[in-house]
């Protein structure tokens, strides 16, 4: 597994969902494209949130870069992130089970 490091490019307070809203760059050197798990395991270390609560939403590798674009959603509490996220992104997450 190759190491990873994430940065931070946007960050947006949504209070009416209870979540905050990132926008990330993960750099993955020599390596494939870091996993969903990879990703939230290095969002919960660099905020301090715990891995349930934490969504990826999107991950888009750059062509011929060791670098991917992720947009991620913190959550509050797990029970916001079930009831507003869709099914396909609950289960992609592992929020269930």
């Amino acid at each position: 597994m190759s190491e990873i490091s994430i940065d931070i490019e946007e960050e947006k307070e949504n209070k009416l969902l209870n979540r905050r809203e990132l926008v990330l760059t993960v750099h993955h050197e020599s390596g494939p494209t870091p996993t969903r798990e990879q990703i939230k395991a290095g969002i919960a270390s660099l905020t301090g949130f715990e891995k349930d609560k934490i969504v990826v939403n999107k991950i888009r590798s750059e062509f011929g870069m060791d670098r991917a674009r992720v947009q991620a959603k913190l959550y509050d509490k797990k029970e916001d992130a079930l009831e507003y996220e869709r099914d396909y992104q609950i289960a992609r997450n592992k929020l269930k089970g």
